[in-house]
């Protein structure tokens, strides 16, 4: 015999439903930014598929990035080092990591919800893989790049990473959009304090463009790369957060 719901009962997560004062946002906002990412994201997948790289980007790497990348590298090699830790924050094994380190410690706090959360957030990996599988210029003596590529680039086999066999998207950009957004995403609930919600979202900003614009700065992408890969990071976890929400927040009650 079923037992009559406690009408005075919640879970932890429906007791954290935003409100006016939350810095989480609405499943309706996430929409719409999905509704921008992902059009414009085809709109690019199209464009690469045409071209490599335009003008004004072979300019600016030539005049602007390599210029700037031989002055550090010359007068402040610490400076350099530093710069490449801080672009390794959005590796695909630091990232890897960081979502199996916060999964659990999220799941030692009796919060399944978040941990499931973020679990969804390891998706941006086959993500990645797809779109660079797609992205292929057919016409051009680049070759195919096959599934087995994709897989040997994961795990760096002969020193050959995933940005070695497709620049499109930066996946640097891609794994931390998805992750430090999340994470913000995370703490913004939890806190469930504006201010500190809004500091979570601006340090997980600063993270992903420093980690985007570090990849530039070595050279390993040129601007589209980046931009198709905040565009497809945004696009999953705009999803992610406003089928969270939904689950969580806007049940319709039985």
């Amino acid at each position: 015999m079923r037992r009559v719901p406690d009408p005075t009962s919640r879970s932890v997560a429906a007791a954290e439903a935003p409100d006016d004062d939350s810095a989480v946002p609405s499943p309706a906002f996430a929409f719409l930014l999905t509704l921008i990412a992902l059009p414009s994201l085809f709109w690019l997948v199209t464009f690469k598929r045409l071209t490599t790289h335009t003008i004004p980007e072979d300019w600016l790497l030539a005049n602007v990035v390599v210029p700037i990348h031989a002055w550090v590298t010359t007068n402040a090699p610490i400076l350099d080092t530093l710069l490449v830790g801080i672009s390794g924050l959005g590796s695909g094994w630091f990232v890897g990591l960081g979502f199996g380190v916060a999964g659990l410690v999220a799941l030692a706090r009796g919060r399944k919800d978040l941990a499931l959360l973020l679990a969804a957030g390891t998706l941006a990996f086959p993500m990645e893989w797809a779109l660079k599988f797609f992205t292929f210029i057919p016409g051009t003596d680049q070759a195919p790049i096959t599934l087995g590529d994709l897989w040997n680039a994961l795990f760096d086999v002969r020193g050959i990473g995933l940005d070695d066999i497709a620049d499109f998207p930066a996946g640097h950009a891609l794994r931390a959009t998805v992750f430090y957004g999340l994470l913000a995403f995370c703490v913004a609930r939890v806190s469930r304090d504006r201010r500190r919600g809004m500091i979570a979202y601006a340090v997980a900003i600063g993270l992903i463009a420093a980690i985007s614009l570090i990849r530039l700065y070595l050279g390993a992408h040129y601007p589209l790369d980046l931009v198709g890969g905040w565009m497809a990071g945004g696009a999953l976890l705009a999803v992610i957060v406003s089928v969270y929400s939904l689950a969580v927040d806007y049940r319709v009650p039985s």
